[in-house]
């Protein structure tokens, strides 16, 4: 049985609670998996668990969910705990989660990084807010996309509501954290299309016949995309808007996109809902 914790002075439930802040983040390099479908898509796509916390008033129903027994087959007994719904509270983003789990940050590195030949990237540089940054890893995961590339990021992408707004499809995506330089080189030694996105340019999103290797970037919510990546892309297209707002949001934007990539090259009929 998990041990059982009911004060939130508890060395464990402290190091959770530290986990709020980016500067534990990256120091420890661990960050907060909440919830059981987050939990689920983790262990699934074998992200390295630290320690793993219940609602132990959840204990039972727990125990029979796909969520919980797989996280548990990846610990030892000693990193598996029962809380009460008070430490609970403390260590969670949202009083509805029932299980919580400390892991061990992750990415992929451009080098290690196999490219298909139908790749589709999608660049997220500069992009300021949590929700956006999940809302972007949810749509590429939708669409199949082979990562997700961030660089110049604002925004730590182990935040508690980068994982919370992407449904766990943080850990079904590849995520590459890069510097401008080192991406543009390997951009062409992979022979893959830069694709920038802005609300001013001449070609609409739909006439543009997209390649086979291609990153489509967005940028900023703030700013918009920087002029550096307007000169070295290949090609730029835009959305046409018909409203008085002057831009789309940058999950919007990439999700657009890359619908309408997925929508020229034909593939298998898509899941209804």
């Amino acid at each position: 049985m998990p041990k059982r914790i009911t004060s939130t002075k508890f060395s464990q439930v402290k190091l959770a609670q530290s986990l709020h802040k980016k500067s534990t983040r990256d120091q420890e390099g661990l960050f907060i998996v909440e919830g059981t479908k987050e939990l689920e898509l983790a262990v699934d796509n074998g992200v390295k668990l630290h320690s793993l916390f219940i609602h132990d008033e959840c204990l039972q129903d727990e125990n029979s969910s796909p969520a919980f027994q797989k996280a548990r087959e990846t610990l030892e007994e000693g990193c598996i705990f029962s809380v009460t719904a008070r430490v609970s509270q403390t260590m969670c983003y949202r009083s509805s989660s029932r299980i919580v789990a400390i892991a061990h940050k992750h990415d992929v590195q451009l080098e290690d990084f196999e490219v298909a030949d139908d790749a589709i990237f999608v660049i997220c540089s500069g992009v300021e807010k949590p929700g956006n940054l999940g809302a972007v890893m949810r749509s590429a995961d939708a669409v199949g996309a082979h990562a997700v590339i961030i660089e110049n990021p604002v925004v730590d992408v182990f935040n508690p509501n980068v994982v919370r707004a992407s449904i766990g499809t943080l850990f079904s995506v590849p995520l590459i954290l890069s510097e401008f330089e080192a991406l543009i080189s390997w951009f062409q030694e992979h022979d893959i299309v830069v694709i920038a996105t802005g609300p001013d340019e001449d070609t609409n999103y739909t006439d543009y016949v997209y390649p086979n290797r291609i990153a489509i970037v967005v940028g900023s919510e703030a700013h918009g995309l920087e002029r550096r990546w307007f000169q070295i892309a290949q090609d730029a297209v835009t959305i046409p808007q018909h409203g008085q707002a002057d831009s789309l949001n940058a999950a919007m934007s990439a999700t657009i996109v890359m619908y309408e990539v997925l929508r020229q090259r034909s593939q298998l009929p898509l899941k209804q809902g």
